[in-house]
């Protein structure tokens, strides 16, 4: 009977007997010599205090929940630029075999004090998830085809329409990884960034799509709207402004997180 109870545990909530991490990789593009020539003076990452709040607060935010975190600073691929070493998730096996769900977070997304358990989602865990991105549910065919990649001209629209994500936030599990990497395989064939292709991937293998909350990912860098800060789980902070310390974001953030400004 005991052991059949924690069976029925697990059934009942995906979160229970589940090992999950949350994964950020924060490399500096210096190690990428065939990019750097070519990259804008604010994707020259370097250390700062957007990235260390980014730190605190999902260190805190998986502390509190029972989650592993880990920042990844050496890369594994070495291609491109770093935003790219997220597919080691696919290729390293050790990744998926390890952890049940994995959650990808860009390092410039914050986690703040109330925000749930992502990972306490009841939705299966063989299923690819992301918080909902509306910007091309609303849009015809004409719309879509005019705003994507080349590397969409062969997808279904309706699956772009219904599937296409915002990549600062998703999930993934060892299904998806099985089922997604022949596509993922192909990262070397096409000129696009490391997103479209992501997105790419999820499109073409069919892999079953699930909506998060959209609060998980909230984009807003402070200069065109209020924080909102209570319909908000995940800030995801947008455009090269994040990394001045004169930033509305930066003061926000060290208002809301002070341990990071006392050297925490």
């Amino acid at each position: 009977n005991f052991i059949s109870n924690i069976y029925l545990s697990c059934d009942a909530s995906i979160n229970i007997c589940m090992k999950n991490l949350v994964i950020q990789y924060y490399i500096d593009i210096n190690l990428y010599p065939e990019v750097k020539k070519n990259s804008p003076s604010w994707l020259k990452i370097q250390s700062t205090n957007t990235e260390k709040y980014s730190e605190y607060s999902f260190k805190k935010y998986c502390a509190k929940y029972g989650h592993d975190f880990l920042r990844v600073s050496e890369p594994a691929l070495l291609y491109r630029h770093p935003t790219w070493e997220r597919f080691d998730l696919f290729f390293n096996n050790k990744w998926l075999d390890e952890y049940d769900q994995i959650l990808y977070v860009d390092t410039d997304v914050f986690a703040f004090d109330h925000a749930p358990d992502i990972f306490n989602h009841n939705l299966g865990i063989k299923s690819f998830k992301s918080p909902a991105y509306t910007k091309y549910r609303g849009m015809n065919d004409s719309q879509i085809k005019s705003s994507m990649h080349t590397i969409f001209d062969n997808c279904d629209l309706d699956s772009i329409r219904k599937v296409f994500f915002q990549s600062g936030v998703w999930m993934i599990n060892k299904n998806c990884r099985d089922i997604m990497m022949p596509w993922v395989q192909k990262w070397k064939e096409f000129d696009c960034d490391d997103g479209q292709f992501l997105n790419w991937c999820v499109v073409q293998s069919g892999i079953e799509y699930h909506d998060l909350s959209p609060m998980f990912n909230v984009k807003n860098n402070g200069l065109f709207k209020d924080w909102n800060y209570r319909k908000t789980y995940f800030l995801h902070s947008a455009g090269g402004r994040k990394y001045r310390d004169d930033s509305p974001l930066y003061n926000f953030l060290s208002s809301t997180f002070p341990a990071v400004s006392q050297g925490a």
